[in-house]
């Protein structure tokens, strides 16, 4: 009875870390959905596909590996090379974090 006890107690305990790391947080949602509006506004006639295409060219790993090396910007200039002459730095964090969320294998798809 004691241990059952002591594995009910580290399960609701544990509980609170699972639940974050499931959902977005909310300054993470914000900027997804500002890359997707940036995309859909500035970005997306120029480069001649969505978003959510785009994120899926590579994934997540390909992304990540873009961001850490520091040739994600050079990337998007590939990817979308009229788009980059209207493309900010401000941008490219939203758009690296639209980028790895909706990725080739990361079975999620943006509402567009």
């Amino acid at each position: 009875m004691k241990q059952l006890l002591i594995i009910t107690l580290i399960c609701l305990s544990l509980m609170p870390l699972q639940a974050e790391e499931s959902y977005p947080s909310q300054q993470k949602i914000k900027k997804l959905q500002y890359a997707q509006k940036v995309f859909r506004k500035k970005l997306q006639r120029r480069c001649g596909y969505t978003a959510a295409h785009w994120a899926q060219q590579h994934t997540k790993v390909e992304w990540k590996i873009f961001q850490t090396s520091g040739t994600f910007k050079d990337e998007f200039a590939h990817m979308c090379p009229k788009g980059m002459k209207v493309a900010k730095d401000k941008w490219m964090e939203p758009l690296y974090l639209f980028a790895t969320e909706y990725a080739k294998d990361s079975g999620n798809r943006p509402r567009c």
